[in-house]
């Protein structure tokens, strides 16, 4: 007769459920470092480098409001990734203004 084949180590602890909401966590934080540093890299691609960047300050707000960290020691990339973000999106802005400036012949204002 076969005997029934049982769990050698009955008291291990069981794998906790929240790895998969922790990955998605980091995520957010590593995603804003991301999105922020390839937006300044590209910044003078006017719509698309602000926009990366934007959405990297935007992501980073989010994930220190909400606590998250990221990296393999729980750095808090959040926030290079909104000081990337800011750099980034000042760049383009102030290229977009020089821009105007020295080729159109227009003086920007600051009141529309």
């Amino acid at each position: 007769m076969a005997t029934p084949v049982t769990d050698a180590h009955p008291n291990s602890p069981a794998v906790p459920a929240v790895a998969a909401q922790s990955t998605t966590k980091r995520g957010f934080a590593a995603a804003s470092l991301s999105l922020a540093l390839w937006g300044s890299l590209v910044f003078w691609w006017y719509p698309f480098g602000f926009a990366l960047a934007t959405t990297g300050v935007i992501l980073g707000v989010i994930s220190v409001c909400l606590g998250f960290r990221s990296g393999r020691y729980g750095e808090n990339l959040a926030w290079a990734g909104i000081a990337i973000g800011t750099v980034g999106c000042s760049m383009a802005v102030a290229i977009y203004r020089f821009q105007q400036l020295a080729l159109d012949g227009i003086v920007p204002t600051m009141m529309p």
